[in-house]
């Protein structure tokens, strides 16, 4: 990682920035005001998120990645992981965390829920594999993950044993349904979905265990991001972000920025009135769902 990178962006509007400096990372915040607030210098920072409704932050950094906690204006303390083997952050829930580790060989990932006070945990998907991503459902029922060539869902509240992992799909290794995200009512899926030629956003309903589209005709380098509301899918292509309605796809407003999107560069706030972005020359903006309207951010 060089340059700046928004990391995530809290209930009240404030940015986590990255700033690297040859291996050193910065981890910087502001509000939406421009105040600049140090907050630790760690090495090989890789990814960062705030706990939600907390001022607390969770860090993965190192080689092998491991996970620390930071509360904002104290100082960086380990929380999980070791020295033989990964442990990546792939999400933050209230009070816990979402990690994928290789404990008992470095291709075989399990998915652990983990309380971040009391240290409790749940390895919720425990059947090898290189676990690529994960989203846990709102209300913590569910859990997708996306596994090189397939997409499963673990239910934690099962019917039967047999209802604990089931296939939601088969997939293609390089393409298929990625950056999957979860709908408030946590029955509803949305994902991106990549063809050779295109792209599109498609929801899965859990109940009927069905995909169905809502934003078609996309360029191959698109990504869709569904609002933590539900309300709104937001479509990044190269730099250019466009808003249209989750349940029809219906296109609402589109804001143009100063150069193309990164590909990790894209947050939508909690509570889902903007999105914060960088840009893959290091530029940070923030733009307002219900207007377009841009506003940079520089950090010095």
């Amino acid at each position: 990682m060089s340059g700046l990178r928004v990391l995530d962006i809290d209930e009240r509007g404030r940015l986590l920035i990255a700033a690297a400096e040859d291996d050193q990372v910065r981890l910087v915040e502001t509000d939406a005001k421009g105040a600049r607030k140090e907050l630790a210098v760690a090495t090989g920072v890789t990814t960062a998120k705030y706990l939600p409704g907390e001022r607390k932050v969770v860090v993965q950094h190192g080689t092998p990645a491991q996970l620390s906690l930071l509360p904002v204006g104290g100082k960086i303390t380990p929380l999980v992981g070791g020295p033989d083997h990964a442990t990546e952050l792939l999400g933050v829930l209230p009070g816990r965390i979402v990690y994928r580790a290789n404990r008992r060989h470095r291709l075989l990932f399990s998915v652990v829920i983990r309380n971040v006070l009391v240290g409790e945990e749940q390895a919720v998907y425990d059947r090898g594999g290189a676990v690529v991503e994960a989203a846990v459902s709102p209300n913590s029922r569910y859990i997708a993950i996306r596994l090189p060539r397939k997409l499963v869902l673990v239910d934690t509240m099962p019917l039967t044993e047999d209802d604990h992992v089931r296939l939601i799909s088969a997939e293609p290794a390089e393409r298929g349904r990625r950056n999957l995200r979860w709908l408030p009512d946590s029955t509803r899926l949305v994902a991106t979905e990549y063809e050779p030629d295109t792209a599109r956003v498609v929801r899965f309903e859990v109940t009927s265990e069905s995909w169905h589209p809502l934003v078609v005709s996309l360029s191959p380098t698109a990504i869709g991001w569904v609002a933590p509301d539900g309300r709104r899918v937001a479509v990044v292509e190269g730099d250019r972000i466009s808003f249209h309605q989750t349940e029809n796809g219906r296109f609402l407003r589109a804001a143009t920025l100063s150069g193309a999107v990164a590909e990790d560069g894209f947050l939508w706030s909690p509570d889902s009135r903007s999105v914060a972005v960088t840009t893959v020359d290091g530029s940070l903006s923030v733009v307002e769902a219900e207007s377009a309207a841009i506003r940079d951010i520089t950090v010095d």
